[in-house]
């Protein structure tokens, strides 16, 4: 065993890359077995003459330093901290596949056990490059103490991918200096979140969290990531009860100005106790910052129609709890002004909007529940409110909730635009979803396990990017460093001196395309970026500013009789997996021309889905055009390079449902997607692939069950290849 152990773990040196040698940009992370796919995407893979795969062994790190390759990321430079690579217990030379210049793809052995998999590229000069797969990956973490940040004895939540290996345990080790905490991982959600408790002694500092899944032994740690431990938020708790105040909850008076009075005087902070009973209002109430409105079963906030623009407003740190909120000709319900810090729990909010329709479309926006910042709690709540849902620039938590629909209004109903939020087990019964349409980057969200009854109303959608445009598209004039100027001939739309600034720089063409930076500030000619590109872009090369909407994960979620689940315009290292759908749209991946912005759809996966009973439906007399099939349906369409990397792998289809590929009219729409190990039953053809000449680009079809597939005859067959 101790010789066996030395053998799995010989180190390779990693020379430092000439910009001659191949560069890697981006690999595939979702979580991939023995006969799979791996996508390397990157510049000069023309060069490498070799790839080698092997497995490493499983060998104990409950004692060991955590040790760490770094995983190529299309946004960021290699991370020069990293460990050398290790090799596998046996490295075996694999095929590659469709090697171009810009990627290659090479299948993990049929003959290796599910492990981490070591892969070894040598190129013809004879350096030597590499990357681990099924490593895991910690993309973010949150606390009710903050986003990555946590304070002692805080339960924290770990985001990211390949997290949980059945039969094997994760760990955390926490670094501060040359101190190491190890805590074992409480529970598992699934493959893309766990959780884990700080220990109640832990000093506060800045530290390095590192995550292991009990495979690939001691190289086979996370990249860490920096968390905050910080000191414990805490709420004062003197209390004030709003009988002390005048007020009677018996229904027979005004309480307004009791509930006011109460307020003021916890204006330091502090609990309103609000007994059970009936409580007639009629003018809203502003919460002070670091008050807690408290009610108990039987607590309810009656308020008759009001002239103030939201019922409960406050700026930040205020809270409500156990309440019953009725409310009619309401249109603000919930506001918060300020910067988060806003807790929800165990209120049923019903809302009657009366004959106040029009009243109520035409401030749609100022509408329902409007929350906005971090450290938002919103749990154990049912609300039925005829207004908007938004969720604007949050973090935090909103859990095991319920939210309904009423009235007669056809506007959209929910809107997030999330910035680490974990959005789970809830009920959600309204017009549609709208996700991430602003400039500013829409990141780190966890959606799931929640049920969608049905949508039929407007384009019906459960999960849309909505909107997003561009501010530039065009060619590069110079660069320098992290620093961009543009050429003076490419297009612009409302382009004025950092408006952009949030937004980020897309290489979509020529040399470098597949990197995106973000923008730090910018003129109308030149842009600063946060970091400069692994291959800088040239006078080949075009770019695209646009909106980032990076690691969207959507899990384990339920649709029924609604619109599609889309990656609408920009999209990321965003996610589908395990999601049901009944007689719906299906699942998009589009990346497209929009709003004038040239949108990439990028290194998307959409794994583990479920899509049956598969005809789809518009309703009567709504703006829903659509009928057909439900479909998996990867689009590109509007420029070169708008759509590559999508994975489309495991899915099961049936009931007409099936797998679609679209480009559009210009070459190289759609590159390097993987469809692979997917079940198709019930449908006229399993793969559709449609377009001419070449639009689709190293498209790989693999180890699928469709029955037949209908690609298109004027596409070029050098485009993608199937096995």
């Amino acid at each position: 065993m101790q010789r066996l152990f030395f053998i799995a773990t010989i180190i390779f040196y990693l020379p430092t890359f000439a910009q001659t040698s191949p560069q890697l940009f981006q690999v595939t992370t979702a979580a991939t077995a023995p006969g799979e796919t791996v996508l390397i995407r990157g510049e000069g893979i023309d060069q490498v003459s070799k790839i080698e795969i092997g497995r490493l062994a499983d060998e104990r790190v409950d004692n060991a330093t955590p040790l760490y390759v770094p995983l190529p990321e299309a946004d960021h430079l290699p991370d020069p901290k990293g460990s050398k690579l290790a090799a596998g217990e046996r490295m075996m030379p694999v095929d590659k596949i469709q090697q171009n210049e810009k990627s290659v793809k090479v299948i993990i052995p049929n003959s290796f056990q599910q492990g981490v998999y070591s892969v070894r590229l040598t190129d013809n000069k004879g350096a030597v490059s590499g990357f681990y797969v099924n490593v895991p990956i910690v993309n973010w973490v949150i606390s009710e103490d903050g986003y990555n940040a946590a304070a002692a004895g805080d339960v924290l939540r770990i985001q990211g991918k390949n997290l949980f290996r059945k039969g094997n345990g994760g760990q955390v080790i926490l670094v501060n200096g040359g101190k190491a905490i190890r805590i074992k991982v409480d529970s598992v959600y699934d493959d893309y979140a766990v959780k884990v408790t700080i220990p109640a002694a832990i000093q506060q500092g800045k530290y390095q969290l590192y995550y292991h899944n009990g495979l690939g032994g001691r190289t086979a740690w996370s990249t860490p990531l920096a968390v905050n431990i910080v000191a414990k938020e805490m709420w004062k708790t003197q209390a004030y009860n709003v009988k002390s105040y005048g007020a009677r909850g018996d229904g027979s008076q005004d309480d307004t100005e009791a509930f006011k009075k109460a307020l003021a005087a916890a204006r330091e902070g502090g609990i309103v106790n609000v007994p059970a009973g009936n409580y007639i209002l009629s003018d809203g109430l502003v919460i002070p910052a670091g008050v807690i409105v408290k009610g108990q079963k039987g607590t309810v906030l009656n308020f008759k129609p009001v002239a103030a623009s939201a019922l409960i407003a406050g700026s930040d740190h205020f809270g409500l709890t156990d309440l019953t909120i009725q409310a009619t000709r309401a249109l603000g319900i919930i506001v918060n002004t300020g910067d988060g810090h806003v807790i929800l729990e165990r209120l049923v909010v019903q809302q009657d909007i009366g004959n106040a329709l029009a009243e109520l479309d035409s401030k749609w926006n100022k509408t329902g529940i409007q929350l906005k910042g971090p450290g938002i709690r919103v749990r154990d709540c049912i609300f039925k409110s005829a207004g908007m849902f938004s969720f604007v620039g949050v973090s935090g938590f909103i859990q095991r909730c319920r939210f309904e629909k009423t009235g007669g209004s056809v506007k959209t109903y929910m809107k997030i635009h999330p910035e680490g939020l974990i959005f789970e087990d809830c009920y959600k019964q309204t017009n549609g979803y709208g996700y991430g349409a602003t400039i500013h980057e829409s990141y780190d969200l966890y959606e799931a396990r929640n049920v969608t009854p049905f949508n039929y109303i407007n384009d019906r959608e459960v999960m849309t990017l909505d909107g997003g445009s561009g501010g530039y598209f065009g060619k590069v004039g110079s660069v320098s460093g992290n620093s961009i100027t543009l050429a003076a001939d490419g297009k612009t739309f409302q382009w004025t001196a950092n408006k952009w600034v949030g937004g980020g720089v897309f290489i979509i063409d020529g040399k470098g395309a597949g990197q995106f930076r973000r923008i730090v500030q910018h003129t109308i000619d030149r842009i600063e970026l946060d970091e400069p590109f692994l291959v800088a872009p040239d006078t080949s090369s075009v770019i695209s500013i646009t909106t980032i909407r990076d690691h969207l994960f959507f899990v384990n979620n339920t649709a029924t009789d609604a619109g599609a689940y889309q990656f609408y315009g920009s999209a990321q290292n965003c996610v589908i997996a395990g999601v049901k759908m009944q007689r719906s749209a299906g699942i998009i991946g589009k990346g497209s021309y929009v709003n004038y912005g040239r949108q990439p759809n990028w290194y998307i996966d959409i794994v583990d889905c479920e899509l049956s009973d598969g005809t789809y439906t518009p309703q009567v007399d709504q703006k829903d055009k659509f009928r057909g099939d439900q479909q998996i349906n990867i689009i590109g369409s509007g420029c070169s390079g708008l759509n590559i990397g999508s994975l489309v792998r495991r899915n099961v289809l049936s009931g007409k449902s099936y797998i679609r590929v679209s480009p559009g009219g210009e070459i190289n729409d759609v590159q390097d997607a993987i469809i692979e190990g997917n079940k198709v039953s019930g449908a006229k053809n399993g793969l559709a692939i449609y377009g001419v000449g070449r639009v689709v680009n190293n498209l790989f079809i693999h180890n699928n069950q469709f029955g037949t597939m209908n690609i298109h005859n004027a596409l070029r067959t050098e485009g993608y290849q199937v096995r």
